[in-house]
This record gives structure tokens, sequence and C-alpha cells, in this order.
């Protein structure tokens, strides 16, 4: 069994085609090389607006949509993901160079799965050998998702500064702020539920 993360483009439709693939690629690429300890076969663009790649766990898997998640936000990429966290069977042999000319139902299951969610509004799908787990991940996506698609391009500006400072102090005089108009912003951007979030996710996902 191996833990397969697929995702794509949330909208691709109504992005333009070059700018959207230099974007991901570059999203890609340096998620590749900063989380390359995580990764079995390096996350590749299959189509134009989707990539997939296999990681060494599900924490592994998990940290690899955190950093995809913060890399998007940080470089200012003007789109969101849909994800699929999914462990099933690879029957052919794990291509190490990239993510392709590999086959078996878990690649399978894991797109129909993308697939079905394009009809909703869920961005985040975790399945796993471990029901339980799975199930209270998902629920813990949901509230993450629930936090960050409220965040405008705008307070996401802002929201990036934060993830590289923390401190509204330092954040504010980065930004040129004043400290007490940035301790509101982190308030009502959540950051703190947000971070917090996270932890919980990576202290929920089985080590096994």
């Amino acid at each position: 069994m191996k833990v397969i993360v697929m995702a794509d483009v949330v909208g691709s439709s109504q992005r333009k085609g070059k700018a959207l693939m230099a974007d991901l690629r570059d999203v890609v690429t340096e998620v590749n090389n900063e989380e390359a300890q995580h990764i079995l076969s390096p996350l590749t663009i299959t189509l134009g607006d989707e990539f997939q790649g296999v990681v060494k766990s599900p924490l592994a898997a998990v940290r690899v949509l955190f950093a995809i998640e913060k890399k998007l936000i940080t470089l200012k990429r003007p789109f969101k993901l849909r994800y699929v966290i999914h462990e099933g069977e690879i029957q052919t042999r794990l291509n190490r160079e990239r993510a392709h000319e590999m086959l078996g139902p878990g690649l399978t299951e894991a797109r129909a799965k993308l697939l079905e969610m394009k009809a909703s509004k869920v961005r985040f799908f975790v399945s796993l050998k471990n029901k339980e787990a799975s199930e209270k991940l998902n629920i813990l996506f949901t509230v993450l998702q629930g936090i960050a698609d409220q965040w405008t391009s705008a307070q996401q500006k802002v929201a990036a500064v934060f993830f590289e400072r923390d401190d509204y102090r330092k954040v504010a005089e980065y930004l040129k702020k004043d400290p007490t108009t940035i301790w509101r912003r982190k308030k009502s951007l959540m950051i703190e539920e947000y971070n917090a979030l996270k932890k919980l996710i990576l202290l929920t996902v089985p080590v096994k």
C-alpha cells in the first residue's frame, strides 16, 4: 500500500492556461525540493491543472499538503487546489523520477474521488486504511478550509507574512502598519486558530 497525493486546480477552466501552468509548475517544483525527504515519487503535473505524487506515509502526505497550501499563499498564486490523500495499491514499479507510468487501483480510486469532488465545494479528502482517523481528519480539514477560504486576496497577503513571522509586532513592522491594527487583523483572520488546527491535524494522522 502506498500513500498517494493527488490534486487539481479549482475552477481551472476559468483561468488562462499558460499562466496557470507556469504558476502550478513553480509551486510543485519548490515543494518537491523543500519536502524531498517526505516524497517517494515527486509531485508531477499529469494534466494542465492536475498533479500527483507518492509519499512515504500519511504524515508525510499532510506535511506536503500544508507545504503546498503555504506556498500558494506566500507566492501569491491566485488559485486554490482540491486535494485527495489516498492510501491504496500501486501495482507497477514506483517511478522515483516522475509520478508517471504507474498503474494500480490506488491511483484510479484517488482520481475518481478527485473527479467526484468537483461537484462540491470540498477541497480536502483523506482516505487511509485507518477509517476512524480518516473520518477525524476530514472533519478537521473541513474546519481548516472554512477559515482559509474566507480570506480575500488582500487578507492572504497579510496571512503570508504571519506564516513567516507570527509575532504581530514584527508583522506590523514589515508591513509598515500600526501594531494594534495588525493585532486585530490577526484575530479577524483567525491565524492562531488556523495554526492550532494544523497542529491538531498532524497529531491526528496515524503513525502507521
